[in-house]
């Protein structure tokens, strides 16, 4: 009967098991995402063939075709007869793909994909605030609490990266306590494409952190009163002035305006 553990190297069933994890074709799939997606090969452009990406990347038929699937899977390219690989246009992109998310992200002077991203969290996470103040259990105020109080801790060091664990934790304490898996699932995926990026995060001061912790104060109370629409307003005022904070430059500010009409 089989145990489950891989057989050892040089056994008779050591092929079954790759020997190495396909890294390549992975590089070479997350390359051609970012060129794609930076515009070096325009909507309904053609990709190299397969032999030109091959001597470009050092590597081998079978790795560029691999990397060549992986962006066809995320609707980035399609193949076409007689024109080779065809760039497709944005509106068919798998945006929550994690690596095509941080390549938009990367590239965000052109998209404003953190807008949207920000934008989409605000109407995502009110809800999911609202579903907290109602299905709460006490071991759940006890999580948002302690979150909420290393926030107040960071801020009162000036500690914004500790500031940024304290605040994830806080708000994936109001995720759990929405008893939604899969939305909370869903943040975490879209949380960790956005917190690396600079312009997400921007230079907040002690002011901003104890800024923003006036808002997960209120969150937690609105949560621990069982409100959920005061949850749900609480948190859209959250996010949406915590965005607005981060993004003070005069070249953002059409953007920001209409960031505000829609967070009205």
């Amino acid at each position: 009967m089989a145990s489950g553990v891989p057989p050892e190297a040089g056994s008779s069933d050591d092929r079954r098991w790759p020997q190495r994890p396909r890294r390549m074709a992975l590089a070479v799939r997350d390359d051609l995402v970012d060129r794609v997606v930076g515009g070096e090969f325009p909507v309904g452009s053609s990709l190299p063939n397969e032999a030109e990406l091959g001597r470009h990347y050092r590597a081998s038929r079978t790795v560029i075709r691999e990397a060549l699937q992986s962006a066809e899977a995320m609707r980035l390219v399609r193949a076409q007869q007689g024109r080779g690989t065809i760039v497709r246009p944005l509106d068919e992109w798998d945006l929550v793909n994690p690596v095509v998310l941080a390549a938009m992200i990367h590239h965000d002077d052109q998209f404003a994909i953190l807008e949207d991203v920000v934008d989409m969290r605000r109407a995502h996470e009110s809800q999911m605030a609202a579903h907290a103040a109602i299905r709460a259990t006490p071991e759940d105020i006890a999580r948002i609490t302690t979150a909420y109080e290393a926030t107040v801790a960071a801020a009162n060091s000036n500690d914004p990266e500790a500031h940024m664990a304290a605040d994830t934790a806080f708000h994936d304490a109001v995720w759990c306590a929405s008893g939604n898996r899969l939305s909370r699932s869903f943040q975490n995926m879209i949380a960790l494409q956005v917190t690396p990026s600079s312009r997400f995060v921007g230079r907040p001061t002690q002011q901003d952190l104890r800024r923003a912790n006036e808002g997960h104060k209120e969150i937690l109370e609105r949560i621990a009163a069982g409100d959920p629409e005061g949850a749900a307003r609480a948190m859209n005022e959250h996010i949406t002035s915590s965005w607005l904070r981060r993004r003070p430059t005069q070249e953002m500010e059409p953007r920001l305006d209409a960031f505000r009409r829609r967070s009205a």
